[in-house]
């Protein structure tokens, strides 16, 4: 039960990044939606996976501490979403022309803090092939959703609306990190 919550968080937080940034790549350039959703949604699977893979071979080395480490860098994650990720920056890549090798690179970009995420995927223990799945998929309908209706949406949209998704991943490491200094203690 605890493990599908988990994910949802994972994959809801993920999804509102992804659907900010894609709110203001439809305020910039809305042709060719689907082949950017695909891309966004490829990359935001294939960074997980990276960093899964580190992730899993470091739970094998660090062992019990693997929870108390993952959690603790989702609020590194939640930290930098909320503080340091400057909006204005992203905007300034996606106005670029997206075709090619700048759409990968800008979507390799977009995607690192998944490269984070992924580590931490591989030291919670949640299903793997589900997680992956539904990041791609809410990558996927999030950034189509974004450069459809980026235009209406993005003046109703306050700036702190971008910050959610770092509180809800940072929300998300602070109870896995408090579960594993518990469950330490046990």
């Amino acid at each position: 039960m605890f493990t599908i919550f988990k994910i949802i968080i994972l994959v809801l937080s993920l999804g509102l990044d992804t659907f900010f940034v894609s709110i203001s790549l439809g305020v910039l350039k809305t042709k060719g939606r689907i082949k950017i959703a695909i891309v966004f949604a490829c990359a935001e699977a294939i960074m997980p996976l990276i960093g899964l893979l580190i992730g899993q071979t470091a739970g094998i080395i660090i062992g019990i501490w693997t929870s108390i480490i993952s959690g603790i860098i989702l609020i590194f994650v939640s930290i930098w979403l909320i503080f340091f990720e400057d909006e204005d920056d992203e905007e300034e890549k996606l106005g670029r022309n997206l075709v090619g090798w700048t759409l990968i690179t800008t979507a390799i970009s977009i995607s690192l803090d998944e490269l984070a995420v992924g580590f931490s995927i591989g030291l919670i223990g949640v299903p793997i092939f589900l997680t992956i799945i539904l990041i791609a998929s809410q990558a996927f309908i999030f950034t189509f959703i974004g450069l459809t209706f980026g235009r209406k949406i993005k003046p109703w949209m306050g700036e702190w609306t971008e910050k959610i998704a770092g509180a809800i991943l940072g929300l998300l490491g602070l109870w896995i990190l408090i579960e594993a200094l518990v469950n330490v203690h046990h």
